[in-house]
């Protein structure tokens, strides 16, 4: 087999679409190749402008380049743009600290000619080096491009460009470079800083345990939740208003998700959804349930996130409950009640109502309401809305602009929309990979939605929707009681453990930080130009070596199973810190005290950190754990245990 052909199998399981180009091109004729004495050495010139891509000798040029990333060698990922002659990568791949290595490729000839050249099959095989074509390199498919391991590195980020050949690729470079940008942004946006909702929704969480296992699970639910090949899912944008006359049309043809917000809207309207969403922790979400009528809730799945508060299950009066558990929490699989879990993913009701529509397998899922932006008028919610149809204030200092629905012109929106907008373009890139649902952007304003199909609702109706069968309402069963009493008695040990790894890790965290705290206040009156002079270097790699062994056991032991992403978000801003400095370089003693240093520094915060944050769950959870023991004690009272 040859070099090409070896290249091409490895490319046909990691990158699929790529394979499938390459797949087209027989030979390379925009570009002839000149080999002088080895493939290292090869030049390669575009016939278009008569440009060869290195101005004098290649292996020269490249190993001249290779010395100036010498200030990169220890970072985990680089980002490049272009692929010269593939000789770059070949040798930079030899250095093991480089996990991955990011190629964007203009022309697509030019990786067709480098794949024939060198072998990566092995590197493109274990995800170490990865390629797209820039036409290829959209919002969606970066989100899937980049590994998730990758964005902790932000800082580190840079696009490199290997010759001056790419030159004339400048408009698409500074496009890739934004593109990349927003996605690392929007990856530090979504994480936060803050702990209290988490905490809020641990504490919900564990609170609601009992309801979640009583009723049925997330895998009873996508099972049966298809009623019809069509799910239409309802937001509460400012376009509502006028879809909602033809909604109840074919209400009775369609599977209806409803955002919670939406309900009460269409209660109004006599629309009766088959699904309603609510993916919020904060108490204010119960509004939208308080004022619709026990009889519009009968045969209503609420399908909800198991860390919703009381006050909203309290005005849930009739219907079927559905709780389930999120991806964004290692509490939660800890739990080990997988039939619950996974969705949620995104960030906002509709989000979860596509990604449950996705789970259930509908071949078209249609979106209405879905604006993610302020209308004409100012307005960011539907007429009706509980809250009112000016909820979101325009802030001319926070908003921003997008891309509006039909690609006409720009359309006002908030970062928080922005969220909920990368949540839908991710969702549906993964759709539209496996090929096998159709997303429709019906909602006819807003914001266009990357990666669905923009058609009317009227067309929906005439073209997708089958009225010659009236839709079931969909029933759902849940676990017998011997069951249900198996499940909370293992949630009820699991709980004990969380408590006692909690515990556990508590005292190693306050025994470092004492460690941490005493190194700090005997060197931080130096300054980093004479700390190497009173620092010993054996002192801080010792101290160090603890901190690494504390990390492994935070992230790698059992402890990280729970407890891990619910801290996230008050340590990750100083991760990405604590990510920067482990890839600086160690080329002198000197810089390996100082690199120490601020190693040491940055898990002074981090520690104290986890410490508090370890203190307030292990808190929450010795509150909470009552509502299971209570449940517990309601089925030996009536005899079942």
């Amino acid at each position: 087999m040859d070099i090409y052909q070896k290249n091409l199998n490895s490319l046909k399981t990691n990158n699929p679409n790529l394979h499938k180009k390459l797949l087209e091109i027989n030979t390379n004729n925009t570009f002839e190749v000149f080999v002088s004495s080895s493939v290292d050495n090869a030049n390669i010139l575009d016939t278009r402008d008569s440009i060869p891509m290195y101005k004098t000798n290649p292996i020269d040029e490249i190993a001249t380049f290779h010395k100036s990333l010498e200030k990169y060698k220890y970072y985990k990922s680089l980002y490049f743009y272009g692929i010269g002659n593939g000789h770059l990568f070949k040798t930079l791949l030899q250095n093991n600290r480089h996990e991955r290595i990011y190629i964007v490729e203009p022309e697509l000839e030019l990786i067709y000619i480098a794949l024939n050249l060198f072998d990566f099959s092995n590197d493109i095989s274990t995800n170490r080096l990865k390629i797209i074509h820039s036409e290829d390199a959209t919002s969606s498919n970066l989100y899937h491009f980049i590994e998730e391991i990758d964005f902790i590195y932000f800082r580190t980020y840079t696009l490199n460009i290997q010759c001056d050949f790419y030159d004339k690729y400048l408009e698409d470079i500074n496009r890739l470079n934004q593109a990349i940008t927003k996605i690392f942004s929007y990856h530090v946006n979504a994480t936060g800083n803050d702990t209290t909702d988490e905490l809020l929704g641990l504490k919900h969480f564990i609170h609601n345990l009992p309801t979640m296992i009583k009723n049925p699970s997330l895998k009873e639910l996508t099972k049966k939740a298809k009623t019809t090949k069509t799910a239409i899912i309802v937001a509460t944008g400012p376009s509502l208003a006028k879809q909602l006359p033809l909604l109840k049309e074919i209400k009775d043809y369609v599977t209806i998700f409803s955002v919670d917000a939406s309900l009460p809207i269409l209660e109004r309207e006599g629309i009766k959804p088959d699904v309603v969403t609510s993916i919020e922790r904060v108490e204010a979400t119960a509004k939208f349930y308080e004022n619709t009528s026990k009889e519009f809730q009968k045969d209503i799945v609420f399908a909800l996130t198991a860390i919703v508060d009381q006050k909203l299950l309290d005005n849930i009066k009739d219907g079927q409950l559905q709780l389930s558990m999120r991806p964004t929490g290692t509490h939660y699989s800890y739990m080990d009640l997988h039939d619950w879990g996974y969705v949620g993913i995104g960030m906002s009701s509709a989000n979860l109502a596509y990604e449950l529509a996705s789970m259930c397998k509908f071949e078209n899922i249609v979106l209405i309401g879905q604006d993610l932006a302020y209308g004409k008028d100012g307005k960011s919610h539907s007429k009706n809305h509980i809250f009112g149809e000016d909820e979101v204030k325009e802030n001319n200092v926070k908003d921003d602009f997008i891309l509006a629905y039909g690609k006409n012109g720009e359309v006002k929106t908030t970062w928080v929309w922005k969220l909920f907008l990368n949540g839908y373009i991710k969702a549906i890139a993964q759709n539209n990979q496996e090929g096998k649902i159709k997303t429709i952007n019906s909602t006819e304003g807003g914001a266009h939605i990357e990666g669905s199909l923009e058609i009317s609702f009227k067309e929906v109706a005439e073209k997708y929707i089958d009225t010659s069968k009236k839709k079931e309402n969909i029933k759902l069963e849940q676990l017998s009681e011997d069951e249900i009493i198996e499940k909370l008695k293992k949630s009820d040990l699991k709980i004990e453990r969380a408590i006692e790894l909690g515990q556990n890790m508590s005292k190693k965290i306050r025994k470092l930080l004492k460690e941490l705290t005493i190194m700090i206040n005997k060197y931080k009156k130096y300054d980093t130009e004479t700390l190497d002079k009173y620092l010993k270097e054996k002192d801080a790699r010792k101290l160090v070596d603890k901190i690494s062994a504390v990390r492994d056991q935070y992230y790698d032991g059992e402890f990280g199973t729970f407890y891990r992403l619910l801290i996230s978000p008050l340590i990750t801003h100083i991760e990405y810190d604590i990510a920067y400095w482990s890839v600086q370089s160690e080329g002198s003693k000197r810089a390996r005290i100082l690199k120490n240093w601020k190693m040491i520094c940055v898990h002074h915060e981090w520690a104290y950190r986890i410490m508090v944050n370890v203190e307030s769950i292990l808190k929450i959870i010795e509150e909470e754990q009552y509502s299971i023991k209570e449940a517990l004690e309601e089925y030996e009272g009536e005899g079942v245990i």
